[in-house]
């Protein structure tokens, strides 16, 4: 039992499996809902659901799986929400959903007087409801988060998917949490021991956590809000301070990997970390480079003084570190070098030269764990350093996003638009997205039954974690980070008309115009790849980021039927040889000028230089420096130029890797024993291989196909060749696999007979042709505009009694080289009681019934 606010005990609800599949395939009356939800809650009790609730609702995975069945039931007793099982029930499945707790598209609720955000709108802007009517919820998987902890008792989170992870450890260095004063505060010692318990923090300091855990994890309960992956399991691990804990160079190695670390070893696929900012500096326009203090506006003249991205005021951000160009970003990259480097404030000389943030990577890299994290919210062109982190280690940034902001609309601005105050894709486009930032409803800490508006980049994180784990229960044949591009793929740079980009109209303060200004299919400098959409990522990929190998060995079947292109991988490839080419004949003079808080060549202190907030009071920097820690925060200029070679030389090499291994090319790899059927016009180039399974092309498919194992089938275009070296080629589908394959994402799919091909199609000695004959006029064919090239084995799948001298074309082409093994000209073959003359004549190849032989299927012909 759960404590309610009054401290009653609250009942916790177990809903049994199979009570659950039997009411998710129907509408519950509202009658019916009340009384069966009336006992609970007119005793002061909470609902929520135990894992064994979710035992059964297992991935839709296959052609003889029932989405209702498979996919979720209700989250709680006489939910409305159902699962749809034919396209017709598509819609209303959706609505089904799209309760007050799931919210509004503008935030606010119609039966409540005013326009005040005061509900959820962040389902909305990701299009929920269509995973879940589509029956995917996140069940099955495993998230984790990096945050302040939780209020246990909150009625939101009695759910044993919520679960705290528990760790020990010993502090490696001294130091402090907090630097947003003049004095640090919140100390932790070398030597001392720790506990990570995402759910023993400080009633001080865990409301930022609960609000977090809310936008994920919060159940469906007919109350204030819910969470998106309400399905998933979401493990909980404890930063040790509240949202005040600096995201600079002041943590201990040992602790962020221990922390991270325990959410890896539970399985979680995606972390969570969306909390603090970065130190800030102390008022530019009054104090110097040194810290001394000269008056009102005393140092105004000499101030690094930036604007921002949007502001309006020349002097808004001077207490705001500068973020706005590359020196700007790779000052915070350099102070993390020299504050975990020997004589630095978090030096640890087992993990010498390794910072709070090479921690994280370090726990994550082998897991293909990815970690998502705030922007940062200040007016700034570029996220801070920690989710741009990727920009320095280049090895980090298929396991990393960054989240921007996205506000709801309003009667002046009808369309989501962008958060202008807050941070913004810039040098990290590339890993970006932009969520719901502004108002997002959620839980809140002041009570059990509390829940609150929270803003920042903080709320929009879990968005994308949240949009990560519904569609990594969508696809359990990939990991974390083919579901990360995925999700970025999806993304949606247009809004509600279809046609206009987000944010066309809309400026921000500064009358810029915060329009998305990239071309279809790019990342924006402002967005990045814009709003996660689950609708759109329900149904494959849109875009290969590159060599995708996509191994079905959980699921036994797939369906994409989003047109699947190679845009971005083709302008990557671009920026990042412009990148090298440029670095190759400037070095690093090619990264520009130094930030002013790196020391002149003679040692000189620039009149810009700046001083970051909670380093003067230190008393372990005032012990490292003797006594000036105001030079603690200044990077020598021989430092600079090694670290700035340093990360220079890591992105080079990492370009020359993509280059040397073809990573800018978009291809893909079909493994495991499962089905895939690709629905979509595909106009990636780099090539398809079927290793294993089947893959059916019922769309068109611009990239030539190998088979090395395997089946090829389908009746779709494949514009390049496809040449079989082992493994079958069957054209076709049938009407059993269009079934299935409509019923798995309630599209409509048609079968047929006729595999046509743009270039030349061959099968090797070891390969295979499989033809199906359903009758005389019925039967799977091959048409290619190439040449055909024949050494392989025929296969006949002979299911109809045939009508002699009938005449069948199984293969047609430009020319005919060689024939099926055994089979030359007029061979005769007897296969399915009927017996066959082969033919490869005027580039078609033919098998004329010569004979049926008795016991021969009877049926129409």
């Amino acid at each position: 039992m759960a404590l309610g606010a009054t401290g009653r005990p609250r009942p916790v609800i177990d809903i049994d499996p199979s009570e659950e599949s039997e009411m998710s395939m129907r509408f519950v009356s509202r009658r019916q809902f009340l009384r069966r939800l009336g006992g609970v809650l007119a005793a002061g009790g909470s609902i929520a659901l135990f894992p064994a609730g979710f035992a059964s609702a297992s991935s839709k995975t296959g052609p003889t799986s029932t989405p209702g069945h498979t996919g979720g039931g209700p989250a709680y007793p006489g939910d409305p929400g159902f699962v749809a099982t034919r396209p017709g029930e598509l819609d209303a499945a959706k609505a089904s959903w799209e309760t007050p707790e799931y919210g509004y598209y503008t935030g606010h609720n119609p039966s409540n007087p005013g326009t005040a955000v005061d509900s959820p709108w962040q389902l909305v802007a990701v299009n929920a409801s269509t995973a879940y009517a589509l029956g995917y919820r996140g069940q099955g998987v495993k998230l984790g988060m990096m945050d302040s902890g939780y209020r246990t008792t909150h009625e939101a989170f009695q759910t044993r998917l919520i679960v705290p992870v528990r760790a020990e450890g010993v502090y490696g260095t001294s130091g402090f949490g907090y630097r947003n004063a003049a004095t640090p505060a919140n100390p932790f010692t070398a030597g001392q021991p720790f506990t990570v318990a995402g759910d023993q923090a400080r009633t001080s300091d865990f409301a930022h956590g609960t609000g977090m855990l809310g936008v994920t994890s919060g159940i469906r309960d007919v109350k204030d809000q819910h969470g998106i992956a309400f399905g998933s399991t979401m493990h909980v691990a404890m930063t040790g301070g509240s949202d005040t804990q600096s995201h600079g160079p002041f943590h201990d190695y040992v602790y962020w990997r221990t922390a991270n670390k325990a959410l890896v070893d539970a399985g979680a696929q995606v972390i969570n970390s969306s909390w603090g900012s970065y130190v800030q500096t102390i008022d530019r326009t009054r104090f110097d480079g040194l810290g001394n203090d000269l008056g009102v506006n005393g140092n105004l003249t000499n101030a690094y003084q930036l604007r921002g991205k949007d502001s309006t005021s020349a002097t808004a951000m001077a207490t705001i570190i500068p973020n706005e160009f590359l020196k700007d970003l790779e000052y915070q990259y350099f102070f993390f070098k020299k504050s975990y480097s020997e004589a630095g404030i978090q030096y640890n000389p087992k993990h010498p030269g390794r910072s709070f943030m090479d921690a994280i990577w370090d726990a994550i890299k082998d897991s293909g764990t990815v970690n998502v994290r705030s922007a940062g919210n200040n007016d700034w062109s570029n996220p801070y350093f920690r989710p741009a982190y990727p920009f320095f280690n280049p090895l980090a940034e298929k396991q990393w996003v960054s989240v921007g902001g996205v506000q709801p609309p309003t009667a002046d601005s009808p369309e989501y638009s962008k958060q202008s105050g807050f941070n913004e894709a810039g040098l990290a486009k590339w890993w970006t997205v932009s969520t719901p930032s502004n108002s997002v409803r959620t839980t809140n800490s002041g009570g059990d039954t509390s829940y609150s508006n929270s803003s920042g980049t903080s709320p929009a994180t879990p968005v994308a974690t949240a949009v990560m784990g519904v569609l990594l229960s969508r696809y359990p044949n990939m990991d974390a980070k083919q579901v990360r591009e995925l999700m970025f793929t999806t993304a949606n740079n247009k809004m509600s008309d279809g046609v206009r980009f987000l944010g066309t109209g809309q400026t921000s303060p500064s009358g810029a115009s915060i329009a998305w200004t990239a071309p279809d299919g790019l990342p924006d400098e402002r967005w990045g790849w814009g709003i996660p959409d689950l609708a759109k990522g329900m149904y494959g990929p849109g875009q290969l980021l590159g060599p995708m190998t996509y191994k079905m060995d959980k699921a036994p079947l797939d369906v994409w039927s989003n047109d699947i292109s190679q845009i971005a991988i083709k302008e990557r490839e671009r920026e990042d040889l412009e990148w090298l080419a440029g670095y190759k004949e400037q070095g690093i003079a090619y990264a520009g000028e130094f930030s002013p808080n790196v020391l002149n060549p003679d040692g000189a202190l620039s009149e810009q230089a700046f001083m970051l907030q909670g380093i003067l009071a230190d008393p372990y920097i005032q012990a490292i420096t003797n006594g000036h820690p105001e030079l603690y925060d200044k990077i020598t200029y021989a430092d600079a130029v090694k670290w700035r070679k340093e990360w220079m030389d890591q992105r080079a090499a990492y370009i020359r890797n993509n280059i040397a291994k073809r990573l800018y090319t978009a291809s893909l790899t079909k493994q495991g024993r499962g089905t895939l059927v690709m629905t979509g016009d595909d106009t990636y180039e780099g090539g398809t291989t079927v290793e294993g399974g089947k893959l059916s092309i019922t769309g068109s498919h611009a990239s030539s196909i190998d088979v090395k194992g395997g089946t090829l089938g389908g009746s779709g275009f494949v514009a390049g060749s496809i040449e079989v070296h082992s493994g079958v080629l069957q054209p076709g589908l049938s009407s059993g696999e269009a079934a299935s394959a409509a019923s798995f994402t309630l599209t409509d799919v048609a079968p047929g007979n006729v595999l046509n091909v743009g270039g030349d199609v061959t099968v090797s000695r070891a390969g295979r042709l499989a033809i199906t004959i359903s009758g005389d006029h019925d039967y799977t064919s091959v048409r290619a505009a190439g040449d055909l090239v024949l050494d392989g084995e025929l296969a006949l799948d002979i299911r109809a009694r045939l009508t002699p001298r009938t005449v069948l074309t199984i293969m047609s082409g430009d020319s005919i080289k060689g024939h099926f093994r055994s089979l030359p000209e007029r061979r005769v073959l007897n296969a399915g009681h009927h017996m066959f003359r082969v033919s490869y004549r005027d580039g078609a190849v033919t098998l004329t019934v010569v004979r049926t032989l008795p016991g021969a299927r009877s049926g129409d012909v």
